[in-house]
């Protein structure tokens, strides 16, 4: 198995990834905090929570979160899924969009900003190259979901390992060389369009 070329990776997939990190240090700064609020500092006012058992509940909360962001930025990096990632953007628009519209949490910058990258991580994610990023397992295989006139529908493509000819490279008029429609052994003789 060779190791993935990063060169590959699509540029939305960058994107996304990028944008998603904008929540990454809110997280750590915030977990951090309210653990050590909860855990070894006495404060005498509890920043989001009436007790000190509940800060630490929020400091641990927030660092389950931080990990659940970093693992779906890397599988949508490495082409696993997508849907963590999303997931994890979804949550952070959600939150975002709470502090944004209440009045009572401060400034609306940092929520403004955290809100707009969250929208474009998740935009990016579900541009039609991040989808063949994860399809292809990150750029594992070549020619899924593709053929000669681009990009086809669910399942019409075949997967190939890297190095085997992709089938973006069988010859154009419909048929694999032999003269076999194209489609044909994948349905029992058949071309695509259900006629031998």
């Amino acid at each position: 198995m060779t190791e993935p070329d990063p060169s590959r990776t699509p540029p939305t997939v960058i994107g996304a990834v990028a944008a998603g990190t904008v929540v990454v240090p809110f997280l750590i700064v915030y977990s951090f905090l309210f653990i050590a609020h909860g855990a070894f500092v006495q404060v005498d006012q509890p920043d989001i929570t009436d007790s000190r058992s509940g800060e630490l509940v929020a400091g641990l909360i927030a660092l389950g979160y931080l990990v659940f962001v970093l693992w779906g930025m890397g599988r949508l990096l490495n082409g696993w899924d997508r849907w963590v990632f999303a997931a994890g953007q979804l949550v952070t628009f959600g939150v975002a969009l709470d502090f944004l519209l209440d009045s009572a949490s401060g400034e609306p910058q940092v929520p403004a900003v955290v809100l707009a990258a969250s929208l474009l991580a998740l935009v990016l994610t579900c541009l039609p190259p991040s989808w063949q990023w994860v399809r292809s397992r990150g750029g594992e295989l070549t020619g899924v979901g593709t053929g000669p006139g681009g990009p086809a529908g669910p399942g019409l493509g075949r997967e190939q390992p890297v190095g085997e000819a992709a089938f973006d490279e069988q010859p154009l008029g419909g048929q694999q060389p032999g003269g076999q429609p194209l489609g044909g052994q994948a349905y029992g003789g058949q071309g695509l369009g259900g006629q031998g």
